[in-house]
């Protein structure tokens, strides 16, 4: 779900317009007659300011992305979750050795944290000034409640991201649906015709699975579903197909799927992954570790042993469309399924 360690708006974002973060920034500087005020989010990968006010003349312009080991003022608030109200740095021991003390000269900071909804620290509000400062009750009310409005569009942020999340996955088993893999596949096979690069389909449809729900029930069969798309998702080809050459040199080939592939469920017992392959001769091996894998998976789990039956497809240098590229691999899966129908008589 969604992921609260990523910095937040790196690109364009369609929930909140920055620009009210930003008159709320304005807002507070002008009302605390402060030169700088500040938010700024904290994750593991350090501190990024994502808002400073538009006054002229600051004497606090930072690198925008600051290491995770920094000292700062908003890196106590951050990690100690907790209001930091520093009125004369300068005379102050336990602060007056910090770079934005003696580089920058800042002898006021007030810092509140910023939380996601379920309670993890966002970031920080902050306000500087190079003079000494005598905050007020009124004045501490006035920046939480302005802090209480910013977290609430990160409240709407989260839930909006929660509720996207859940329109495009399978509920059962929790990967992409098939409206979310349509959507994803088409990006891919345009970027691939850009770029110049193969796109592999591959339709994959559980063998007699009418009759494991039959003689076993549906929870059985939700069970095996449920361990297919598991499989799928913690199987990979290797990051470049140039790696097979060294494959009897590996202890294991289980590793994971590669972000840019795609895993998902259209329905029933019919699972469908795209993927990006440099080498079409390695196909067959591809087929064979989904089933191997699967298969292992299914005894660790105490389910009875089931088959696939899989086709695929590939992009051509021509512009098409995600629709026709399934169907063709639907059709590859239908031949094989054939087969094994035969194989069994």
């Amino acid at each position: 779900m969604f992921e609260i360690d990523k910095w937040a708006f790196s690109g364009i974002d369609g929930q909140i317009s920055l620009h009210k973060w930003q008159k709320t920034i304005d807002l507070i500087t002008g009302l605390f007659s402060a030169p700088s005020g500040y938010i700024v989010q904290a994750t593991s990968k350090g501190y990024r300011i994502v808002i400073r006010n538009n006054e002229g003349g600051s004497n606090f312009e930072t690198n925008p992305i600051l290491p995770p080991h920094t000292p700062l003022f908003c890196k106590y608030v951050a990690e100690n979750n907790n209001t930091l109200y520093v009125n004369n740095a300068s005379n102050n021991d336990a602060w007056n050795t910090l770079p934005e003390v003696v580089e920058d000269g800042v002898e006021s900071y007030l810092g509140l944290p910023i939380h996601w909804p379920e309670g993890e620290v966002f970031g920080t509000l902050c306000l500087k000034d190079t003079k000494k400062t005598t905050y007020t009750n009124e004045y501490f009310e006035l920046i939480e409640q302005l802090r209480d409005l910013i977290e609430d569009d990160l409240a709407l942020i989260y839930s909006y991201e929660q509720m996207r999340e859940i329109a495009m996955l399978d509920a059962l088993t929790n990967i992409y649906n098939r409206r979310a893999l349509s959507l994803l596949a088409q990006q891919k096979l345009n970027l691939a015709l850009r770029l110049g690069f193969d796109v592999c389909c591959f339709f994959i449809d559980i063998n007699d699975f009418k009759k494991l729900n039959d003689g076993c029930g549906h929870e059985v069969g939700d069970k095996a579903l449920i361990i297919l798309a598991d499989t799928l998702k913690t199987l990979k080809t290797l990051k470049t197909l140039k790696t097979l050459k060294t494959l009897k040199t590996l202890k294991t080939l289980k590793t994971h799927l590669r972000d840019a592939d795609i895993v998902g469920r259209i329905g029933g017992d019919e699972f469908v992954v795209v993927m990006q392959v440099s080498d079409k001769s390695k196909i067959g091996y591809i087929m064979d570790k989904i089933s191997t894998e699967y298969s292992k998976a299914l005894l660790k789990e105490d389910v009875c042993d089931l088959s696939l039956s899989i086709g695929y497809s590939f992009t051509d240098k021509q512009r098409q469309s995600f629709e026709k590229l399934l169907n063709d691999a639907d059709q590859a899966m239908y031949k094989n399924k054939q087969t094994y129908k035969l194989a069994k008589k």
